[in-house]
C-alpha cells in the first residue's frame, strides 16, 4: 500500500486532525479520537509503512519538467490516480476529495523523528487573514475575497532540528571614556581593556529548512519561532487533512551553513555578557563542537500563494503560534489619494500659520 486514507474506527469516514479539538475528527459520524486511539488501531498499517518501500511508478520523464519529477500513486478510497511531486508527503484525491497520505514518501530515513500538530483551525486561521488585511489601508477592495480564503492550505514544511553543545570564546578590546571640565580646559581619558569571554553554550532543537529551493522559504523564515514543548513522536496520521512535504536536503549539505549560523549566535551570547563598558570590538573568537545531535521534524503553516493582477503574492502564518507574514497588493490609487491629502494638509497648515505669525 503505497497512498492511504486513515479511516474513522467507527464508520469508516475519512479521518482528519481537528486543530480546535487537539484530536483525530470524522465529519460523518462526529467520532473523536486520541492519538492513543489511533496508534492502537492502525499500528500494523504503521509498521507496514515504516518497512514497505513501494516502487513509484514514474512518468517519463522527458515528457515535460512537471512530470519529471512527479510520481502516481493510487488513492486507496476511490481508485482514482493522485499525482504529486517528488516532495509531496501527504495531499488530497482530487475526485474523492478524501485526504491522502503516500506512506513510502516518510519511510525509512525520511520518516520524521517528530511533529507540531496544527494548534490552530482552518476556520481561525482565515479569520485571523482577514483581521490581517483589514489593518491594511492601501489593500484594493476588490482583494479579499471567499475565493482568496478558499486558497489557504494547512502544510507541514520539513526542518532539520540541531542539538548541540559548543565551547569556546570571544577576544575583545573594551573602552571606558571619561569627560570632564577645569577652568577652560575640558579633558578626555580613555582606558582601554583586554577582555575575554569563555563558556559553553546548549542549543536545543535549532531549525533550519530541510527543502534545497522553494519560493515559499522567505515567507517560512518570518514564521519562526515555534514552541519545541508541544513536540509529539511522529506518526503518520497527523498528516491526515493537510498537505506535506518531504525533505530533500541530507545534513551533510547543510552542515557548514547551520556551523555559520550558530557560531553567529554564539558570538552574540558571548558579546551580551560584556557590559559596563563604552565600546567593544572583537578581534577573535573559536568555537568546537562538543556533542552535536541532529532531528527531522515537521513544523505546521498555513499558507496561500496567490496571483492578482498578473502579480504573485505569498501569505504565511504560523500554524501553532499564529504569527504571520504576508506581501499584499497595494491600491495605488488610494496611497496616492493619502498621499495628495496629506500634502494639502500640511500646505493648508504652513498657510494659516504664517497668516497668524
Amino acid at each position: 500500500m503505497d497512498a492511504i486514507s486513515y479511516e474513522c474506527i467507527n464508520c469508516g469516514g475519512p479521518l482528519q486532525f481537528n486543530a480546535e479539538k487537539g484530536a483525530f475528527f470524522c465529519e460523518y459520524c462526529r467520532g473523536t479520537f486520541t492519538e492513543k486511539d489511533i496508534e492502537e488501531h492502525w499500528a500494523k498499517e504503521n509498521a507496514k509503512a515504516d518497512a514497505q518501500h513501494v516502487e513509484e511508478k514514474e512518468p517519463d520523464p522527458q515528457s515535460d519538467d512537471f512530470f519529471g519529477n512527479a510520481a502516481l500513486y493510487e488513492c486507496s478510497t476511490c481508485g482514482a490516480e493522485v499525482i504529486a511531486d517528488k516532495n509531496t508527503a501527504a495531499t488530497f484525491c482530487i475526485y474523492c476529495h478524501n485526504p491522502v497520505v503516500l506512506t513510502n514518501r516518510l519511510a525509512g530515513e525520511y520518516k520524521p523523528n517528530k511533529v507540531i500538530p496544527f494548534k490552530i483551525s482552518e476556520k481561525e486561521a482565515k479569520q485571523r487573514f482577514t483581521d490581517f488585511c483589514k489593518k491594511k489601508k492601501f489593500l484594493p477592495k476588490d482583494f479579499l475575497s471567499s475565493a482568496q480564503l478558499d486558497m489557504m492550505k494547512g502544510v507541514y514544511y520539513p526542518y532539520w532540528l540541531v542539538n548541540t553543545d559548543k565551547t569556546g570564546g570571544i577576544k575583545a578590546t573594551c573602552k571606558k571614556k571619561r569627560r570632564w571640565t577645569e577652568g577652560d580646559y575640558e579633558y578626555e581619558e580613555i582606558k582601554t581593556f583586554d577582555v575575554r569571554r569563555r563558556g559553553i553554550i546548549h542549543f536545543k532543537g535549532y531549525p533550519h529548512t530541510a527543502l534545497k529551493s522553494d519560493d515559499n522559504l522567505k515567507a517560512l523564515k518570518y514564521v519562526n519561532p515555534y514552541n519545541d514543548e508541544e513536540f509529539r513522536p511522529f506518526t503518520m496520521p497527523y498528516l491526515t487533512g493537510f498537505l506535506a512535504e518531504k525533505r530533500d536536503v541530507d545534513r551533510k549539505d547543510v552542515q557548514s551553513e547551520v556551523d555559520e549560523e550558530l557560531k553567529g549566535y554564539a558570538r552574540k551570547v558571548y558579546e551580551s555578557s560584556i557590559d559596563g563598558y563604552d565600546s567593544v570590538t572583537v578581534n577573535d573568537m573559536d568555537l568546537q563542537t562538543i556533542n552535536e545531535d541532529w532531528e527531522y521534524g515537521l513544523m505546521p503553516v498555513w499558507f496561500m500563494n496567490f496571483k492578482y493582477n498578473g502579480k504573485d503574492y505569498i501569505y504565511a502564518m504560523n500554524g501553532q503560534t499564529g504569527k504571520n507574514f504576508g506581501e499584499l497588493p497595494l491600491d495605488k490609487t488610494k496611497l496616492a489619494l493619502a498621499t495628495a491629502g496629506l500634502f494639502i494638509g500640511i500646505l493648508v497648515f504652513c498657510i494659516i500659520g504664517g497668516i497668524i505669525l
